[in-house]
């Protein structure tokens, strides 16, 4: 089983519309639970005025079914308030307020009615709505992280991306609503809502983004698919040669230093430096730039002034920038300057530097350094609004 504790997007300010939806959830709950177990009214009274069920429709059943869980169903609640907490609070980030409640209710509403166009029974319960938060997390955070309670066979907390969680969950979904069409599953959960929860959630967002009602940032789904076009690309230039158009087309490959006799003997460090860079020359050869970074690490611990031919260089250091491994990146984009500053790529490289020194490795003056003058240089519109936001947000550290 897997639980979610956490993310790593914290939040920058007290997400109190999400607060305020777990614990109208929480008392709605006790409610219920005081009348089954008191005998303080009749057990399922709340569910039977509150429940949403299209034979007996009632607008406002659309808002009100969200808030009711059954009284003998603690697991129900714990884990669905569990996840809006866990999600729901980056979410409220984005989307404000305001925002995040009428995306809350109006996801639930729309789970509803999807449940309803497939199954007549009453529904209840936040599962809907909370699925509508986790596909719109998927689509402004789709990078990052989850820490997640793992127990089967073996216990631990494991930290894990957010979007394998998600859509393992979404597949899941699938996979019983699938069963209980076909008449062998389906039981008392209302997956049908959950599956409509989550695409509503995700539409919405991406929708957001690509509107550009929410400015778009680095972690949203929208820099996944620009950086997937970049990796795409990277692969295609050196797809067309051994090693890329403007090198020598043996320059470094295994087959080439193999062959290669030193003047003089090799020390264990200059021996183990070689090999490294053979091997890296090899796996980027190979198009397998993923291993080829994992060895490129190992080389700089042996010497943090290693540098590749340009273009692995540069493959090498977008690999570490797509796997989120800033500080590998800085450095591997550093050494390419020093080596490459007249290279046709390096204004590029200028510009993520700036954007890693301004979001991930705060270094001010550095950022402000790589910005000054860049802009004008700078060919494509998209890496001259970046710019323009980074100097904004220097400007904006600065007071």
């Amino acid at each position: 089983m897997l639980i979610p504790l956490s993310t790593d997007r914290p939040a920058r300010r007290r997400p109190f519309i999400n607060e305020s939806l777990i614990v109208i959830n929480l008392l709605v709950y006790l409610a219920g639970v005081a009348g089954a177990w008191f005998d303080l009214w009749p057990a399922h009274a709340i569910a039977q005025h509150g429940h949403f069920n299209l034979e007996d429709f009632k607008v406002w059943q659309l808002i009100t079914y969200q808030f009711i869980h059954d009284p003998y169903g603690l697991g129900h609640i714990i884990f669905n308030l569990l996840f809006l907490w866990v999600f729901g609070n980056a979410v409220e980030q984005r989307l404000g307020h305001a925002g995040y409640l009428g995306f809350y209710l109006i996801g639930g509403a729309v789970a509803a009615l999807a449940h309803a166009a497939i199954d007549q029974a009453p529904v209840i319960g936040a599962s809907g709505s909370i699925s509508a938060v986790t596909g719109a997390f998927l689509a402004l955070y789709p990078r990052s992280h989850i820490r997640v309670l793992f127990f089967f066979f073996v216990i631990g907390i494991y930290q894990i991306p957010a979007a394998w969680f998600i859509l393992f969950f979404f597949v899941i979904d699938l996979l019983n609503e699938t069963a209980g069409l076909l008449g062998r599953g389906g039981g008392e959960v209302a997956y049908a809502a959950h599956l409509a929860g989550s695409v509503y959630g995700f539409l919405v967002g991406f929708a957001l983004l690509g509107l550009g009602i929410l400015p778009r940032e680095e972690s949203d789904v929208f820099f996944l698919f620009k950086q997937m076009r970049r990796r795409q690309a990277f692969r295609a230039l050196n797809r067309q040669s051994r090693a890329a158009a403007w090198e020598n087309p043996k320059a470094d490959t295994a087959e080439e230093l193999a062959k290669r006799k030193p003047a003089k003997a090799l020390t264990g460090n200059q021996r183990a430096h070689a090999e490294q860079r053979a091997e890296i020359a090899k796996l980027l050869a190979d198009h397998d730039t993923e291993k080829a970074a994992a060895k490129y690490r190992t080389l700089l611990a042996l010497d943090s002034r290693a540098v590749m031919p340009e273009v692995r260089q540069l493959d090498l250091a977008n690999q570490f920038f797509a796997e989120e491994d800033f500080r590998h990146a800085k450095q591997a984009y550093e050494l390419f300057l020093e080596k490459y500053p007249s290279s046709r790529s390096a204004d590029h490289v200028r510009l993520i530097l700036a954007l890693i020194y301004t979001r991930r490795a705060r270094n001010e003056a550095r950022a402000r350094e790589l910005l000054a003058g860049l802009p004008a240089r700078l060919q494509s519109e998209n890496d001259r609004t970046l710019a323009a936001e980074l100097a904004a947000e220097l400007e904006s550290q600065s007071h």
